[in-house]
């Protein structure tokens, strides 16, 4: 029996959604399809599968991340599904649990791991960037317009600008993540 959950997870909790994911499965519900904010799962056997969420350079349908596909299909791991984002894609695999009791790791390596804190530094500047903006546009209306003061506006500019606040939080955690790996790095050259 197929069942649908709503759920909200920010760009930044890509841990956090991988924990649910992998929490739902151990309830007996496998992961079909994802969107960015409604997940579709099947009844299964509690705990049979692992799950791993990753970020890829490029789009899901790229000749590249095709070929790394197959790659994890060798290795027992299957592409649930993927959500395409500008110039990267967001990947859901599963394994069976008995052939990764450990969990499935995928950034094995150091740069691997850099270069996906990369990626997720990009995009959390991309999110500041538009939220500042969008905040500071909302404030100047509501206080500005030359008319009235615009409770909506400024409601939006709230919001917006705590947004911008918690992914300004976000930004500083994974930089200093980026940078402890980078410090690893160096201790293993």
């Amino acid at each position: 029996m197929r069942r649908v959950v709503h759920k909200l997870f920010w760009i930044w909790q890509l841990e956090k959604e991988q924990a649910w994911v992998n929490e739902m499965a151990s309830h007996g519900y496998s992961l079909e399809h994802a969107g960015r904010f409604r997940f579709e799962f099947d009844e299964t056997e509690p705990d049979k599968y692992i799950y791993k969420e990753i970020f890829l350079k490029g789009w899901g349908e790229s000749a590249e991340n095709i070929k790394y596909f197959r790659f994890l299909e060798e290795m027992g791991i299957k592409v649930v599904c993927y959500i395409n984002y500008p110039g990267t894609c967001w990947v859901y695999t599963r394994a069976l649990k008995k052939d990764y009791p450990d969990g499935i790791e995928l950034y094995s390596d150091i740069d691997s791991k850099i270069t996906y804190q990369k990626v997720m530094a990009w995009y959390m500047v991309l999110v500041i960037v538009l939220t500042l903006a969008g905040g500071l546009l909302n404030l100047w209306m509501a206080l500005f317009n030359g008319y009235r003061f615009l409770p909506l506006n400024f409601i939006c500019a709230v919001l917006l600008l705590a947004l911008c606040a918690a992914a300004i939080v976000a930004e500083i955690r994974n930089l200093v993540k980026l940078s402890k790996l980078k410090k690893e790095r160096k201790l293993h050259e």
